[in-house]
């Protein structure tokens, strides 16, 4: 049976994590930067990065891809039901 997250128990923890990135250098304290009103919307971003084109994801080619297999597949099994 699982035990159920309680606040003081999820505070805890991001707590050890916070001293751990701390003590790692992951997150120096002191150069944090805060921006105004940052959940507002679109405009106040820090980095609009077009992560798909970044990271050169090609999606419609591989569905063109992954649709051309299923149709050959498809016609493979269609013979091959055809022949028994």
């Amino acid at each position: 049976m699982s035990r159920r997250l309680t606040f003081r128990d999820l505070k805890r923890i991001v707590l050890e994590e916070k001293k751990k990135m701390q003590k790692a250098g992951i997150i120096p304290v002191d150069d944090v930067k805060t921006v105004e009103k940052a959940w507002a919307g679109g405009d106040n971003l820090v980095n609009k990065i077009d992560f798909v084109k970044k990271l050169g994801i090609k999606e419609a080619a591989l569905k063109r891809k992954a649709l051309k297999i299923s149709k050959i597949r498809g016609a493979l099994k269609k013979n091959i039901v055809k022949g028994l």
